[in-house]
């Protein structure tokens, strides 16, 4: 006989059994068997080496039945382990019908998931007993992951009808309907009308990625993102910041509700209308339920752990904000470009499951790799993404940020530089478009600065360009009001370009 488990655990052999029995004898059975079970999931030995065996022949396209099972046994030297032709028959006799089958193998599967628990409850406490604890946090945080990973196959997956799938739609769109956004966004709103225009608002379970080269706003406005989500409806939101310390994310919050430059805020050196403002933006910005994790090197497991906590304590968590990718690690302790790359495979990954098992939205800041600068052309492309194969595959919605004073200060102004009749008329719009983009810009408080943001990766909707203001002073991403809408539109009729 096949070896039993050391462990007294919770199991049903008579469920096992009717399992085995209705593979044996019926072609249905044997598939639902095969494809809702793993031969873990089979406490007795001799249950899992039959079901090894049902699931060979079957992968080998082989009719199973008593015979065909029984040789296989004997090429394999198990057929005495299970008790012989015997106890085949045995398991025949256990055949239950098709109808009642689902009900057997959840007997199973719910077996299975309660001995994983209790043995993995059992571990945490030997592991607390017989191992030295150097760090408490670590190992709550790491029994939990483990309990979690323990229970996780519980949920036995079954087909929807189209029916089902289409009524829950229709409700999604009475919700639509029935809520007070003016917009009628099928997400939480982004609170830029020209960004949820193409993404419809950050929707529940996705990744959007927010990239752009240094200091070209990307932390800002993911940081505009937080604010006015939390503000506007009370939203819950969490920040993992891992480059900026907690004191000033909150500083750049403070200047971009104030409107007083966070130099100034930094300073202390406020006039007294200054002040008023920096109190008025402080007492908003405490009750915004905003919450700042900045734990330096903060590990992968660290972020999936503290997000779960959140959500429990506060279940409406409406959006979860990372910053930025690049400072996020696994704990692993290889190094290199390609461990780094699969590294990141394995962030980008657990960061979708993340979003999608707490049907939350998660906003990742990444940065651009250099390539941009070495091309003509510095609009950013899918593939400046650092480590971009994962990161451009799992993300669902990918905006890269492009502002071309950050360019013009430092390769000069493109506009002066170049004869205009050597250029096309798309050119010659584009460059008369700029510089009137940075003279209107230069005109307003804040040091603004036009942003293209591209919707490069819509997996659900369009892609294309939002315009946004960002005054640099101030964190604050505003959108462009009519009167710039309208001077655009005369730039282009002037120039004769659509």
């Amino acid at each position: 006989m096949a070896k039993k488990p050391a462990l007294d655990l919770p199991h049903n052999s008579k469920a096992e059994m009717a399992c085995i029995g209705s593979a044996l004898l019926s072609k249905d059975c044997l598939y639902s068997v095969i494809s809702e079970l793993e031969e873990g999931d089979f406490y007795e030995g001799r249950h899992q080496i039959l079901f090894r065996c049902l699931k060979t022949l079957a992968e080998k396209k082989i009719a199973v039945d008593v015979l065909t099972v029984t040789e296989e046994l004997m090429n394999i030297k198990e057929l005495e382990n299970v008790g012989g032709v015997k106890y085949l028959q045995d398991c025949s006799d256990s055949m239950v019908a098709i109808s009642s089958l689902e009900f057997y193998i959840r007997i199973v599967k719910d077996q299975s998931v309660l001995r994983s628990m209790l043995i993995t409850i059992r571990d945490i406490d030997d592991n607390y007993r017989n191992h030295e604890i150097e760090d408490v946090n670590d190992f709550v945080q790491q029994s939990e992951i483990a309990f979690k990973n323990s229970t996780e196959k519980r949920r036995v997956s079954t087909f929807k009808t189209t029916k089902e799938i289409a009524k829950a739609v229709e409700l999604s769109w009475d919700n639509v309907v029935a809520s007070d956004s003016e917009d009628n966004l099928i997400g939480l709103s982004s609170g830029f009308t020209p960004i949820d225009k193409f993404t419809q608002g950050f929707q529940k379970g996705e990744i959007t990625i927010v990239a752009a080269r240094p200091s070209v706003g990307k932390t800002a406005l993911a940081l505009n993102f937080a604010f006015k989500v939390a503000t506007r409806k009370g939203i819950p939101v969490a920040i993992f910041s891992l480059e900026m310390a907690s004191e000033l994310l909150v500083k750049r919050l403070i200047a971009a509700e104030s409107h007083v430059s966070l130099k100034k805020i930094n300073s202390g050196n406020l006039l007294g209308q200054e002040r008023a403002k920096v109190a008025q933006a402080i007492k908003v910005l405490s009750n915004a339920p905003i919450f700042i994790d900045d734990s330096a090197n903060i590990r992968l497991m660290d972020i999936i752990a503290k997000s779960r906590q959140l959500q429990a304590k506060y279940p409406d968590l409406g959006l979860i904000i990372v910053d930025y990718l690049g400072l996020v690690t696994t704990g692993s302790s290889s190094r290199g470009a390609d461990s780094r790359q699969e590294e990141v495979r394995k962030i980008s990954l657990a960061l979708k499951g993340l979003a999608k098992d707490l049907r939350v939205p998660i906003v990742v800041v990444s940065q651009l790799s250099r390539d941009v600068e070495k091309r003509d052309s510095k609009k950013p492309m899918l593939s400046d993404l650092r480590d971009s194969g994962s990161i451009e595959q799992d993300a669902d919605v990918v905006m890269l940020l492009y502002r071309d004073d950050y360019y013009n200060k430092r390769h000069g102004d493109e506009a002066g530089n170049k004869k205009m009749k050597n250029l096309s008329d798309a050119e010659k719009f584009r460059l008369v478009k700029e510089q009137k983009e940075k003279e209107l810009g230069d005109q307003m408080p804040g040091d603004a600065s036009y942003v293209e943001v591209n919707i490069a990766k819509n997996r659900n909707g369009q892609t294309g360009i939002a315009g946004l203001f960002f005054y640099k002073a101030f964190g604050l991403f505003d959108t462009p009001n009519d009167e710039w809408q309208e001077q655009m539109r005369n730039i282009a009729e002037e120039n004769n370009i659509d």
